[in-house]
């Protein structure tokens, strides 16, 4: 499986090195390994290439671009996650991932996950203004906690971007 590729920035000092590497670690050794012992894998290569053949500048191309981009492969139950990797502009880092936690929390995603998540928020104080001002966007933001890759896979991406000027 391949990791999450490192993106700590080296600015920031050695306890903020570590929770970034803790909150990268946290999902590639546990969450998506438990997320494809949960769902399987069946399938999912299958998917990406669909994905990958479908035009540039829909939903699903961008996310396939996206994983190969960073070497990952579709995650089964985790694939809406990446659609809003892609609509909202989030990048695949430490940084981003509690940003775009913060705003899927904003837009009422209250699940198991997002607040287990959300705990991870405790480790990084610096970022507290910053994930408030991603959480504020979610809740001024349309609801997109159900969004699913396969209803939005051949839309165009630019057009749904559209919908969140204050995301990307």
């Amino acid at each position: 499986m391949p990791a999450m590729p490192s993106n700590i920035p080296a600015q920031l000092n050695g306890y903020q090195q570590l929770v970034r590497l803790f909150i990268e670690r946290l999902f590639s050794w546990v969450l998506i390994p438990t997320f494809c012992l949960r769902y399987g894998t069946a399938g999912t290569r299958a998917q990406q290439q669909l994905l990958q053949h479908l035009p540039v500048g829909t939903v699903g191309r961008a996310v396939a671009d996206l994983l190969a981009a960073h070497r990952l492969q579709l995650i089964p139950g985790y694939e809406n996650h990446d659609l809003k990797h892609v609509l909202l502009g989030y990048a695949m880092t430490p940084d981003d991932e509690l940003r775009l936690k913060a705003f899927m929390l904003g837009n009422g995603d209250w699940s198991v996950a997002s607040l287990v998540l959300s705990l991870l928020v405790v480790l990084t104080p610096e970022q507290w203004p910053v994930l408030w001002q991603h959480y504020q966007r979610g809740r001024r933001s349309p609801c997109i906690v159900h969004w699913q890759l396969t209803n939005y896979a051949s839309q165009d991406l630019a057009s749904l971007r559209g919908l969140f000027p204050n995301c990307i």
